[in-house]
């Protein structure tokens, strides 16, 4: 993915979010901890092929996608700052907890300690061009084929776009995304559990997201 494209998809990502987060419901009483529970300030919505859970309230908007990535468990987070003074966000804080009847925590992982993630690969720059315009019937490579594989790598060049999500400040009215990863317990797949995202003085709780 060339930088232009790159900043295009950050581009957009900012903006869908901050469009969110201005037409969401926002719960006006700050809690210690809010809970994305169905209503009309937690919803789901499908950004780039992925089903986000978003919770909103008069002060933050937070948003997040959980997939596998390797050997861990990424988390896709997008944090608004609705307020008129600056924010700290530190991803360190961040959790998951699994729902399971031996209850365990998985914690942050730093990037400088993440091991074996897959490191995405770039389409082949001529690939497109030297597919076969009119496939023989019984060629091995379809058209409808090049075309899916073109569309998987482009889903992973758009993953591999987005950063990791480190300590920040987020200015008013502003809002910041990246990736975030956690220990995995390989053999808890397709279980549910909680995402506690500590920011500020409230804890955002989005409990039983499948994992994959």
């Amino acid at each position: 993915m060339t930088p232009l494209r790159t900043a295009v998809f950050a581009s957009i990502f900012t903006s869908a979010t901050l469009s969110l987060a201005a037409n969401l419901p926002r719960n006006t009483t700050s809690y210690n901890v809010v809970v994305c529970q169905p209503s009309a300030r937690c919803i789901h919505h499908t950004i780039f092929g992925h089903d986000y859970k978003i919770l909103s309230t008069d002060r933050l908007t937070v948003m997040v996608f959980l997939s596998t990535e390797g050997r861990y468990t990424r988390a896709d987070v997008s944090i608004t700052n609705l307020t008129p003074t600056p924010i700290n966000l530190s991803p360190e804080d961040f959790r998951i907890e699994a729902l399971t009847a031996r209850s365990k925590v998985f914690l942050y992982v730093p990037p400088s300690q993440l091991e074996d993630v897959p490191t995405p690969t770039r389409a082949t720059p001529n690939a497109a061009a030297n597919a076969p315009v009119n496939p023989p019937p019984n060629s091995e490579l379809s058209e409808f084929e090049a075309a899916r594989q073109r569309a998987e790598q482009e889903a992973i060049e758009l993953a591999a776009a987005t950063p990791h999500l480190k300590a920040i400040i987020i200015p008013p009215n502003q809002a910041v995304h990246g990736r975030v990863y956690f220990e995995r317990d390989p053999s808890a797949t397709q279980q549910p559990v909680n995402v506690v995202l500590p920011i500020a003085d409230l804890v955002f709780k989005f409990p039983d997201i499948i994992r994959p």
